[in-house]
């Protein structure tokens, strides 16, 4: 008797999620750390063994590996939605097109604070990938992804390590989850080209895109970042929507890109977002804004410049904090590196904190409040060393209270 193909599809999936023992025999070849994501998924586990079972062929063995790096990161990558409230919990709409500037949208909020109380950042929703994301959306995304970086030119192609790394993610940093890669190939395909090297087409593409969309203080009273068509339409943003959209652009014509910014300059306001190009011989373009291409954090200014990763980094306070913890949201609620030292000068610093506490943090003073930037774990004597911090500045230690909120703790 023949039996359908669905039937023995069906078959081999409920064979492959039976249970724990199932996943736990090496002949399925699955990686260890690949199969604690696909016990922890619970009922979603059909979702993501519907993408490891797509790459079985012999000539898929790339796609299968790239579809075990996506699925072993996934626990630690999510979509989270944030809402501005009074302190009675009523949600505060801001329509940007009602004010000139995001100085004007500040002085609105002191109004609303002297009656209501102080406005907060409130996180609203969260969706956690490995719980969330469409199967179909990622295989899809696999496929396209690895045809983009198998069609480019030998001298312009990256190791598959660096492909993974830089250009396979579907997301820079807690944006929902969009396709766009076909987008970007409609819009950009005709600025591509194969003939020359790689930072001949990323100047060319970053060109295009500070042509097409431009800087507007306002977007920053918004926590979340615009979807690909919310920016489109409104022809600017923030520098982390700017920025999340040149990465997929980029990422989109198989070239390595990737989020760098600083939490918050020193004696000033707001931080900053860059787009860091990663070539494959190692050597780095910088994009700043609107068109140079340079290094754009300097000494005397930064204390601290970090990496947004997909992968989960062991440096990172939010792969070893416990989820509840509150911490603040720059250094605890996303993976990434430091590169400070990649930018500018460092330094250790060495302070005392007299509080019993798990983690101790550093600030600096900017928009008239004195703002972590980093994180340390005091030892027995309460000696907390931040490492690689930027020079010539002036730093605060500082502690998270129970009220969620920074307390300057000494010199």
């Amino acid at each position: 008797m023949r039996l359908s193909v669905n039937f023995l599809v069906i078959i081999t999936i409920l064979f492959a999620i039976g249970g724990n023992s199932c996943l736990k025999s090496k002949k399925e070849g699955i990686p260890e750390d690949v199969i604690v994501v696909l016990n922890n998924s619970g009922i979603y586990k059909p979702s993501l063994m519907k993408v490891i079972l797509e790459f079985q062929k012999p000539a898929d063995s790339l796609k299968l590996q790239a579809a075990y790096f996506i699925i072993r990161n996934l626990e630690h990558n999510y979509t989270i939605e944030r809402i501005l409230v009074d302190s009675s919990g009523n949600t505060i709409n801001i329509d940007i097109h009602n004010f000139k500037n995001l100085k004007s949208i500040k002085n609105h909020l002191s109004l609303i604070e002297k009656e209501k109380g102080k406005p907060e950042y409130k996180s609203d929703s969260i969706w956690l990938d490995f719980k969330n994301i469409d199967p179909e959306f990622l295989i899809d995304h696999i496929n396209t992804s690895y045809g983009i970086w198998m069609n480019q030119n030998l001298g312009n192609r990256y190791d598959f390590d660096k492909f993974c790394k830089y250009i396979l993610p579907y997301r820079v940093s807690n944006e929902r989850i969009e396709p766009y890669i076909s987008h970007f190939q409609k819009l950009f395909a005709g600025l591509y080209d194969q003939n020359k090297d790689l930072s001949y087409n990323v100047i060319e593409i970053n060109r295009a895109i500070n042509t097409k969309l431009k800087y507007d203080d306002r977007f920053e009273i918004f926590p979340n970042p615009q979807s690909i068509k919310s920016i489109e339409t409104n022809k600017s943003g923030d520098h982390c929507d700017i920025n999340i959209y040149k990465i997929k652009a980029l990422r989109s014509m198989g070239i390595a890109a990737t989020l760098d910014y600083t939490p918050f300059f020193a004696d000033s306001t707001l931080g900053y977002y860059t787009t860091t190009v990663i070539l494959p011989d190692n050597s780095k373009i910088y994009l700043n804004n609107p068109d140079e291409i340079n290094q754009p954090y300097q000494k005397g200014n930064v204390a601290k410049v970090y990496r947004r990763t997909f992968v989960k980094t062991p440096g990172s306070l939010f792969s070893i904090k416990e989820t509840n913890m509150h911490t603040p949201p720059f250094l605890g609620n996303y993976n990434y590196v430091d590169v400070t030292n990649e930018y500018i000068s460092t330094e250790d610093i060495l302070l005392k904190f007299n509080d019993t506490i798990n983690y101790a943090y550093i600030a600096v003073f900017n928009d008239g409040e004195w703002r972590p930037v980093s994180w340390a774990i005091p030892d027995d004597n309460g000696i907390a060393t931040f490492k690689n911090m930027g020079t010539d500045l002036a730093y605060k230690p500082v502690i998270i209270n129970r009220k969620k909120k920074s307390q300057v703790t000494g010199n």
